[in-house]
């Protein structure tokens, strides 16, 4: 068993140890000691990192009331050796699992909701809660769960007696065995929870809700807590700044600034198809086309409009082949026939041109590869009458 030294101060940063157990894992090995200030994986807290002496920690986990450190060299069992948190992503963690705490806790209060699943990632926590809540009632809780910071309510986590435990009202996940460790912030939670959690609410800063969505029957709340919150704020308002020195609009304005960029850029658009195809009508009315097959070549058409150029076209010929690409002699194609025999056309430009495509006896369309002019030269000369 690990003396698990972070139950009795979180804030232990250093500590002397000796190494009880070592064994490889791959290229990891997993180091045992007799005393650890790592907290280890769970509850939706991820483990913590650090140094052992030398040996960089990248993650812990417990099995069996044991410690494990995930390290990335052996250390000798038996030695004496220095153990170093990575305190700034341990006090993050703290932060953001205490503003969890106070957000299920007013939710379950106000609403009889329970936080369901709870994660620590490295964009954002995320709490799933069992029932729908509107963005409006969110947005209240985020207000409480500040008002909570404001007023510094200590942090109290005990391991009560099971009398004692038995009269008690407390949030908790699932049906708990043994000695249970009771997580409360007065007025606002009461939860079982074996996690690391500064001294008073505080330390947290600032709590701010990123996000609602719809979830399995209740809802995903994305938020952050601390100095993650903190410092996505900062970034975030860089960012507004920096737009509304691009938009010439005030900071609370930009959003309405933007609406009316998206606006002006849809009508430009608007008006740019509409200029295309008149282009592409006039093109097509001065196009050569001398017989009843034309094939023209058009680098600059893309998608819908290699289509409705080939059927401007077909109104000045019976069949046409448009061709648009070149690179490496290969080209996107639309061909069309009145004569609905544009399968078999198709046919002669797989075996001819390594065509691949498809469509209907009036209009096919896919890829080819070879010279534009020798495929003219085929396309308007070709008769396949007999083929049929």
């Amino acid at each position: 068993m690990t003396d698990k030294l972070y139950e009795k101060n979180p804030y232990i940063r250093e500590f002397d140890a000796r190494v009880t157990e070592c064994e490889a894992k791959g290229d990891i090995y997993r180091i045992c000691l007799d005393r650890s200030a790592f907290f280890p994986e769970g509850g939706g807290q991820p483990g913590d990192r650090g140094w052992l002496g030398d040996a960089v920690i990248s993650d812990t986990h417990e099995k069996a009331g044991k410690v494990w450190h995930y390290a990335d060299r052996p250390l000798e069992i038996g030695s004496e050796v220095r153990g170093r948190l990575d305190w700034a992503f341990r006090y993050s963690n703290m932060q953001n699992h205490a503003g969890e705490h106070i957000v299920s806790g007013l939710i379950h209060g106000k609403y009889g909701c329970d936080n369901v699943g709870f994660h620590m990632g490295s964009e954002a926590i995320t709490l799933d809660i069992n029932g729908e809540l509107t963005e409006e009632q969110v947005r209240e809780i985020e207000m409480k769960a500040n008002q909570a910071i404001q007023e510094n309510v200590p942090i109290q986590a005990v391991i009560p007696p099971k009398e004692e435990l038995a009269r008690m009202n407390y949030r908790s996940k699932k049906e708990l065995d043994g000695d249970v460790r009771i997580v409360e912030i007065p007025g606002y939670d009461r939860c079982a929870c074996c996690g690391t959690h500064p001294f008073r609410t505080g330390e947290i800063r600032l709590i701010k809700i990123l996000s609602v969505q719809n979830y399995k029957g209740g809802v995903r709340i994305s938020m952050l807590s601390g100095n993650r919150a903190v410092d996505d704020y900062m970034e975030k308002h860089d960012s507004v700044v920096k737009i509304s020195h691009l938009l010439s609009a005030k900071t609370g304005e930009i959003s309405g600034a933007v609406e009316r960029l998206q606006k002006e850029i849809g009508d430009l658009k608007f008006k740019m198809v509409q200029m295309k195809r008149e282009m592409m009508a006039v093109k097509a009315e001065n196009a050569a086309v001398s017989g009843n097959a034309v094939c023209v070549l058009e680098n600059d058409l893309e998608g819908s409009d290699l289509r409705e150029y080939a059927n401007l076209l077909s109104k000045r010929a019976e069949r046409v082949l448009v061709l648009s690409g070149g690179s490496d002699k290969r080209y996107r194609y639309v061909l069309i026939d009145a004569g609905r025999q544009a399968r078999i056309y198709g046919k002669e430009i797989q075996k001819l041109y390594a065509g691949k495509g498809g469509g209907s006896d009036q209009m096919i369309q896919g890829t080819l590869a070879g010279d534009a002019a020798a495929v003219r030269q085929w396309f308007e000369t070709a008769d396949i009458s007999e083929r049929m």
